[in-house]
């Protein structure tokens, strides 16, 4: 956290002035690295140094939103963030299969070891992958050098742009930022304690927990297209807002689970609601923030958290959610030790006003940013 803190505005100081797609492919590149110690770590205080230096380039995330929002067509932005987020989350059908038989057949420890290291080569292929064939959305002609060889200036021109960015935000963003701090606080409260809850109060096993992310991945994929097109032609409003008034229904229905058939409905319907909250809020952003400051507004606002989270992912993150989800995780746990239900109750709460809150000052703009 403390390193996402530190590095998000100069990523998004970085993309803006002086290009997307180096600063993507070697971060990329960095993040594949990052999995070489969790294979070989001989001790937990290896992993957490490992912990820390995956999330310090993390910070890349957003900056990947951003040239994914540049390089869609005007109008059609929700469509292409709907399959954006679908066809990595496809894989989560098969991958809860595939570790199984590979813990089954190998042992948890060999097992892990070999799939880091599948994860390190993954991460090397994607990241020579998006160094040769992304093409740079930033225009040349506002594109500048930085001088990495003084740090210190780049840290400072980093942070004083991030706060002029601030400044700087129309009221519609500022809106959506305010709506992203508030659901990723209440997301946060329980995140960490659906499973634990299931596993513990209900009885699921974590093998069986699981599955869930077989479910997530094959609705997105059903989903994706349609609910992006309807996205893009009725506006991201209209869509938005129905989705989330449900959305507190899901964490009070979830304490009434009793089994897993019941679950996996439960997850069927939350999964339904994400295929249009993320990619909704992803293209409201992209539609009000102009391309030249794309990158320092998605660093500071985060991009793909919008959304129920039963996995305690906290995808995406921003400079600005850092605090919010700080407070919500310590929140969170003491209320859990208090009495189990009360984070979901408190998560339910924090959906009401959000969703007040977008009912209230979300609007669909009238000018879209190329």
């Amino acid at each position: 956290m403390v390193a996402g803190l530190f590095l998000y505005p100069i990523g998004g100081y970085i993309a803006d002035k002086q290009g997307r797609v180096k600063l993507v492919s070697i971060s990329t590149f960095l993040y594949a690295f990052s999995f070489i110690p969790f294979a070989y770590a001989p001790n937990w205080e290896t992993l957490a140094v490992a912990s820390f230096l995956q999330n310090l380039v993390l910070f890349y995330a957003p900056i990947l939103t951003v040239l994914q929002a540049d390089s869609m067509p005007i109008g059609q932005r929700g469509q292409g963030f709907a399959v954006a987020i679908s066809i990595p989350g496809a894989l989560g059908i098969i991958s809860p299969f595939i570790g199984g038989y590979l813990v089954d057949s190998m042992g948890i420890l060999p097992a892990m070891q070999f799939i880091y290291n599948i994860g390190f080569a993954a991460g090397v292929l994607v990241a020579l992958l998006r160094w040769v064939t992304l093409k740079e959305t930033l225009d040349p002609k506002v594109a500048e050098k930085i001088d990495y060889r003084n740090l210190p200036k780049v840290f400072i021109d980093s942070y004083r742009s991030f706060f002029e960015t601030l400044r700087w935000m129309p009221e519609q963003i500022k809106v959506l930022a305010i709506m992203q701090m508030m659901q990723f606080f209440s997301n946060g409260v329980a995140a960490s304690y659906w499973i634990l809850y299931a596993t513990a109060i209900i009885g699921i096993s974590a093998t069986t927990w699981g599955l869930n992310s077989a479910i997530q991945g094959g609705v997105n994929m059903l989903l994706a297209v349609p609910a992006g097109r309807l996205m893009d032609k009725l506006g991201r409003r209209r869509l938005l807002i129905p989705a989330m008034c449900i959305m507190p229904f899901f964490p009070l229905a979830f304490l009434f689970i009793k089994d897993y058939i019941s679950l996996a409905l439960l997850v069927i319907f939350i999964s339904m609601a994400n295929a249009v909250l993320r990619p909704g809020f992803q293209s409201l952003l992209a539609d009000y923030t102009p391309r030249e400051r794309r990158g320092r507004v998605t660093s500071a606002v985060g991009s793909g958290n919008f959304f129920i989270d039963i996995r305690g992912t906290g995808y995406g993150g921003g400079m600005l959610l850092f605090i919010p989800a700080a407070i919500a995780q310590t929140l969170g746990g003491n209320l859990y030790e208090v009495n189990p239900v009360i984070p979901f109750i408190v998560t339910a709460m924090g959906g009401i006003l959000v969703t007040i809150w977008a009912y209230l000052k979300v609007k669909d703009p009238k000018d879209i940013e190329k």
